[in-house]
């Protein structure tokens, strides 16, 4: 047992758990307020990517600060992201299931939202997936259930959180003088 405490006391791993934890609960604060509005696109939630990133930069930039006293190599930069981005996205996904599980009403009126963005757009839709795919996805909204969402959030970032997270490491990266004279 004194092991696994002994691994997540690590700075690189427990800093980033933190900080994932904080863009969790940032994030699905942002979908209850999506969520409270009367008329919201299915879309919005592509905005999360925007706090992950703000988090994820102060975390880099918070360990480099403290624990690598002015340094940071760009893996630690990327590992950082990734920690912060999985956890944050699988507390945001967990919440937002509760959510669902414990208010019924609110999936019915999520799903009529995803159906009416859907069909808004049915012509394009049609053209890029074609009709039998576009059916498929109008028949797969409805059998949404609360623990669908759990892992919506790594479907809804994971291409687009990858660019900031490498952004930052890059910016953020500045190696100790005495690993460059190797």
């Amino acid at each position: 047992m004194q092991s696994v405490i002994n691994f997540f006391n690590k700075p690189l791993l427990k800093l980033p758990l933190f900080f994932g934890l904080i863009a969790g609960v940032v994030c699905f604060l942002f979908f209850l307020l999506v969520q409270s509005l009367e008329k919201f696109s299915s879309t919005s939630r592509a905005l999360d990517v925007g706090f992950f990133a703000i988090i994820i930069a102060a975390a880099t930039w918070y360990y480099r600060k403290k624990v690598g006293q002015g340094y940071l190599h760009m893996w630690e930069g990327i590992s950082i992201g990734y920690v912060v981005w999985i956890t944050g996205a699988l507390v945001c996904g967990y919440l937002s299931s509760l959510y669902f599980y414990f208010s019924p009403k609110a999936l019915t009126h999520y799903q009529g939202i995803l159906r009416q963005s859907l069909l808004v757009n049915k012509a394009e839709a049609i053209k890029v997936w074609g009709n039998e795919s576009f059916q498929q996805k109008l028949a797969d909204i409805d059998k949404l259930e609360p623990s669908s969402f759990i892992f919506d959030e790594f479907r809804f970032t994971l291409m687009l959180v990858v660019m900031p997270i490498l952004l930052i490491s890059l910016v953020l990266r500045k190696q100790h003088p005495n690993s460059l004279s190797r």
